[in-house]
């Protein structure tokens, strides 16, 4: 396992990418890689590919707070529970992955209980759909790995300035920043990095 890797399990849409993109952003100011499943090959079985994001992975994060559908017309979204439950039986089945960690997000902190209480006695944190809350439970959940990690609010600052200039560039390129679609996660991930070292650099 690579111990700055972090496995993220969470929706993929566009109402989820508010807090995705914090997410992903505190986990690159505080120096771990993202781990992201994203398929490059048309004939790759995708869960095989997550499987083996986990499996290379310290750390993962899933976000369950999407379980129940947004329309009422719509059924309930299994497959960040489903994953979540992989990621155990990976951490349960190895001597290897035994070290393994996991943050479990909600949108409310015992909600939980009513749908998958077996997970009881783990890590889990609410965000309230909330940006800001989203980068403090991240923050505070890795604090006691690295002293070094800056409180949350000066994160907090720093992602609210990379937004501003994440969409004014996307914008300028004819890009929409509020579609999760319109550019690859790696795309992203790049992106931030660039961000955040050119920002240590000039606040040092």
């Amino acid at each position: 396992m690579n111990p700055k890797n972090v496995f993220i399990n969470c929706p993929y849409d566009n109402q989820y990418f508010s807090l995705l993109k914090p997410l992903l952003f505190t986990l690159i100011y505080i120096e771990l890689k993202p781990q992201i499943s994203e398929t490059s090959d048309s004939g790759e079985v995708r869960l095989h590919k997550i499987i083996k994001l986990m499996s290379n992975s310290r750390y993962s994060i899933h976000d369950l707070s999407r379980m129940e559908p947004i329309k009422d017309s719509e059924l309930p979204r299994f497959n960040m529970p489903f994953e979540c439950g992989i990621d155990f039986g990976i951490k349960l089945s190895n001597s290897k992955t035994a070290d393994k960690k996991f943050l479990i997000l909600e949108k409310e902190q015992f909600r939980y209980q009513k749908v998958i209480s077996d997970i009881s006695g783990n890590d889990i944190k609410a965000h309230k759909n909330n940006p800001e809350e989203i980068i403090k439970v991240v923050r505070d959940w890795f604090k006691p790995t690295n002293q070094n990690i800056p409180r949350h609010k000066k994160i907090w600052l720093a992602y609210a300035e990379f937004e501003f200039d994440y969409e004014e560039i996307l914008n300028s390129e004819g890009y929409n920043p509020k579609d999760i679609n319109e550019l690859t996660f790696s795309d992203i991930i790049e992106y931030m990095n660039v961000w955040i070292s050119d920002f240590k650099r000039k606040n040092k």
